[in-house]
């Protein structure tokens, strides 16, 4: 749907959506929502002109978009649709530990994201709007409410023609040691309405506003350093503000394709020498998006991890087996090459020893 000069309304839908009433009556209906939404909000005239003068790049070409976003952000997939002259831009400039920026995409789109990457991903429009999936429920998303999706943490949108998007990356570094952003306990939908986070909107909006103050903070190492610390800290207290329904009761989350395919190389070639290069090479993802993925869906890194399948699976071999079977080499079929460290790492976790273990038999 776009609302164009005069008050005139345009629908938009996806391909094929025509012959499917189900599909465009709710189309029409999430029309709806946003055309109320807006005859009641007025907007927050966020106009980031500074970051004009950081363009990094313009583009009518998909692939070439993807992959320019990319090396800014991380490796993700774009579907177009509706109409539109598709015409990209993103705006981008680092500020100490912080990376700010704009992207529009000049039509519909779906961005999907399996998993940030190690960092933290702040999102909302400052024009337009958009639907994005996160924790189970889908989050409509304009300038007066965004998104934060942490480490290791899928992303889904569907964005709007008109929607041009403000990103924040933030390192994990950056944030005091107490804050966890768009986790289970503080969840992922922030309102800007009042408080800290209200607060921490205008400082952005000034900021990015400002071509001079942007210079000053790119420029002097100390106000850049304040500058950072201003918008982390009022992020930080804002946190505490944010949606409580999403953490009011459990819920699973599910597990990341790329953790679930370290797992399986894992299992598959549990004998075999293995890296922290190798399982992130099998999984697609850096080393540090895996780690962030296994402390976040597993509580432990992956090479803990890898040492606790290989136990798990000699206790069990150990027990399977006749006793004419050497513990050593059940060890070494499960990729123990130190018998030592390996009856050691077994005794912490099983409280006794591998010949203990083999006395059951």
């Amino acid at each position: 749907m776009e609302i164009q000069n005069g008050g005139a309304i345009r629908f938009w839908q996806l391909p094929g959506e025509l012959s499917d009433s189900g599909s465009f009556l709710n189309e029409v209906r999430f029309a709806q929502h946003e055309v109320s939404y807006l005859s009641v909000m007025s907007r927050t005239d966020f106009r980031p002109h500074a970051l004009r003068d950081h363009r990094l790049f313009e583009s009518k070409d998909l692939d070439e978009t993807r992959e320019l976003i990319s090396r800014v952000m991380q490796p993700h997939s774009l579907v177009p649709f509706g109409d539109g002259g598709g015409h990209s831009h993103m705006d981008f400039v680092k500020l100490g530990r912080l990376g700010i920026g704009t992207i529009g995409f000049g039509s519909g789109m779906q961005v999907d994201v399996e998993a940030v990457d190690g960092y933290y991903l702040l999102m909302f429009c400052v024009s337009g709007y958009a639907e994005v999936k996160a924790s189970g429920r889908t989050i409509h998303v304009d300038d007066r409410q965004g998104v934060i999706r942490a480490p290791g943490e899928p992303f889904s949108a569907k964005l709007s023609p008109q929607c041009e998007q403000l990103v924040l990356r933030i390192d994990p570094v950056a944030l005091p040691a107490d804050v966890a952003l768009g986790t289970e306990r503080n969840g992922a939908l922030m309102h800007f309405a009042s408080g800290a986070m209200r607060a921490w909107q205008e400082q952005l909006k000034l900021i990015a506003s400002s071509p001079d103050l942007l210079a000053s903070a790119c420029g002097n190492a100390h106000v850049g350093e304040h500058v950072e610390s201003l918008l982390v800290n009022l992020l930080a207290a804002g946190s505490t503000e944010w949606d409580a329904s999403f953490s009011s009761s459990p819920r699973k989350t599910a597990t990341p394709g790329f953790v679930r395919r370290a797992e399986d190389l894992m299992i598959a070639s549990l004998g075999s020498p293995m890296q922290l290069a190798d399982l992130a090479e099998a999984a697609g993802v850096p080393v540090r998006t895996l780690c962030d993925g296994f402390m976040r869906f597993r509580q432990t890194s992956p090479m803990q991890y890898l040492r606790q399948v290989r136990l798990e699976r000699a206790r069990e071999t150990i027990l399977a087996t006749s006793a004419e079977v050497r513990i050593a080499h059940i060890a070494l079929d499960c990729g123990f090459t130190h018998f030592g460290r390996f009856a050691q790492s077994y005794k912490e976790r099983f409280g006794e020893s591998p010949s203990q273990t083999g006395r059951l038999r």
